[in-house]
Order: structure tokens, then C-alpha cells, then sequence
């Protein structure tokens, strides 16, 4: 007799399987992955999961996939932030958007520190991304902590999903 949680843990399989499989998943891994950096308020890690989970012989390339367009997403907003820093400035006081006042002002006071930690931990990271653009981080400063935050966020992501493979073919 089956148990309702081992019906869901076969279907949840079933749809990660064909979702890895179809011609399109990684495709939309990334480019979710990829607006997830600058656009969407979604998190950017968020097919990660199921496509370990539906390939977990492949956890290392979707791993790096998601670390190179969740950069480019990074890099896109930096590009941004650094093109219409005076018109975002204006907006977000005019607007008085506090999200963007308060990354303005911990970019220009820590700078990339800050960034690391925005990258690797469940926090506005398209905001400072954005301000770090704005305030003209130099880009040798931006690039290592971004990889390096999303590197390990990733990483991590990626461990505990094969680690729950595990547990549950227990």
C-alpha cells in the first residue's frame, strides 16, 4: 500500500525527471536564474532544486549554470545601476524608497563585504547590485564578491538537494 507522502514523492520525481529532461529545462533554468539577478523578485535559485533532483549526476554543470547567469543577471543590474545612477537616486528619495537608500548607503560604507554576504544570503541582492552600480564600485571589486557569494550559495543549494535525495531513498 502506498502512503500519500510516497504519491507526492513520486509525482514531485516524475515532474523534476521530465522537467530536467525536456529540451527547454535548462534553457529556463537560466534564464530565470538569469532575470532572477536583476529583475524578478523571485529567487533566483529557485530551479535548482528540481533539476538536481530530476539529474543528480548533472548537480555540478546545473551548479555552474546557475552561478554564471545568476553573475550575468548581477552584472546586468550593476550595468544599470551605473547608467542611470542619478535618475535611480532621484526616483528612490523622490519615491522614498527606503530598500534603496539603505543598500546606497551600506554600499558606499562597506562596499564589497556587504555584496558577499547579499549574494550568498537570502537578502535584497538586486538592490545592492543596483547600488553598486550607482556608487561606481570598481567592477574588480563587484566580480569576486558576487562569484564567490553566489558560488557558495549555489554550492550549498546544490549539497543539501542531493543530501534530501538521499534521505528520502532511505
Amino acid at each position: 500500500m502506498t502512503t500519500p507522502s510516497k504519491t507526492c514523492q513520486a509525482m514531485l520525481k516524475s515532474t523534476c525527471e521530465k522537467l530536467a529532461n525536456s529540451r527547454f529545462g535548462i534553457a529556463a533554468m537560466c534564464l530565470l536564474t538569469y532575470l532572477g539577478g536583476f529583475i524578478f523578485p523571485v529567487p533566483s535559485d529557485i530551479m535548482l532544486p528540481p533539476m538536481i533532483i530530476g539529474r543528480p549526476d548533472r548537480w555540478k554543470h546545473l551548479m555552474v549554470a546557475c552561478v554564471l547567469c545568476s553573475v550575468a543577471g548581477a552584472c546586468s543590474a550593476y550595468l544599470l545601476g551605473f547608467a542611470f545612477a542619478g535618475e535611480l537616486t532621484a526616483w528612490a528619495q523622490s519615491a522614498n524608497l527606503e530598500e534603496v537608500n539603505q543598500a546606497t548607503t551600506l554600499m558606499a560604507e562597506y562596499g564589497p563585504p556587504v555584496l558577499f554576504i547579499a549574494a550568498f544570503a537570502p537578502i535584497p541582492f538586486k538592490t545592492l547590485a543596483l547600488a553598486a552600480g550607482a556608487g561606481a564600485m570598481p567592477m574588480a571589486m563587484f566580480l569576486p564578491a558576487v562569484v564567490l557569494g553566489r558560488t557558495i550559495r549555489f554550492y550549498l543549494i546544490s549539497k543539501v538537494t542531493l543530501q534530501g535525495l538521499k534521505w528520502i531513498a532511505r
